[in-house]
């Protein structure tokens, strides 16, 4: 029987067909390279080019990638199918359009080094004004509404172990996810150590964020507020 790796890195997928191969490819030298006994869980997340077959084929190719299929898309149903099917006792998701795989090595670092509660990256310098502004709105909005505190709600990569994911027993399917996560570590007290990573350059495609989607994260936030009370 194979033993269970350390690290499980959950990577969704939308529409990446033209650089899902070059990002999935990036992990082993930086993961290997840390001695770090890993497993990869790709996660299509309701794709409509020809990223899950590409996917399909590296995970074929290789025993440490695995392919977990969400048709239906979403980025929180995506992360939580990947973290259920995921083997590792400490558990990694990310954002795969902009992550550096050696940011994930060092958040590892960090998050041995805390033991316990939630490791995230948080962007700084993101060189977008009207971005910035958005999200600094809306980490005010999550320490108001559910006591979080520290930067960047949304930034990935986030690192936990599974005990705590069990715990937070999380339920959502959108882009609300990170937010229910770290409302639910505040809620239970648990600490969540930030590294600071600069950059975050896409490997590819365009960001689907618009004023629409933040806006319904605004008011999804308050819905999140009354169905956790």
């Amino acid at each position: 029987m194979t033993a269970a790796p350390e690290l499980s890195i959950v990577l969704p997928f939308r529409n990446q067909a033209d650089h899902v191969e070059r990002v999935l490819g990036a992990y082993p030298p930086a993961l290997e390279a840390a001695g770090i006994p890993y497993e990869i869980v790709a996660v299509p997340n309701g794709c409509s080019d020809e990223t899950p077959a590409i996917v399909a084929r590296l995970a074929a190719a290789d025993p440490r990638v695995r392919m977990v299929g969400n048709p239906a898309g979403g980025w929180g149903r995506s992360v939580r199918m990947g973290l259920a099917a995921a083997s590792g006792a400490t558990l990694c998701y990310t954002n795969s359009a902009r992550t550096d795989p050696v940011t994930v090595v060092a958040l590892l670092a960090l998050y041995r080094t805390a033991g316990r509660g939630v490791a995230k990256a948080t962007r700084s310098a993101r060189g977008a004004p009207v971005r910035e502004l958005g999200s600094w709105a809306f980490n005010l909005e999550a320490r108001v509404l559910f006591g979080v505190t520290g930067a960047d709600v949304n930034g990935t990569p986030k690192i936990l172990s599974r005990e705590l994911l069990d715990r937070l027993a999380l339920r959502e399917d959108g882009d609300l996810l990170d937010l229910e996560l770290l409302a639910g570590a505040a809620r239970l007290r648990e600490p969540v150590a930030e590294l600071a990573v600069t950059g975050f350059r896409r490997h590819g495609g365009v960001s689907t964020t618009t004023y629409l989607s933040a806006l319904r994260m605004y008011a999804g936030a308050i819905r999140l507020r009354m169905i956790l009370q």
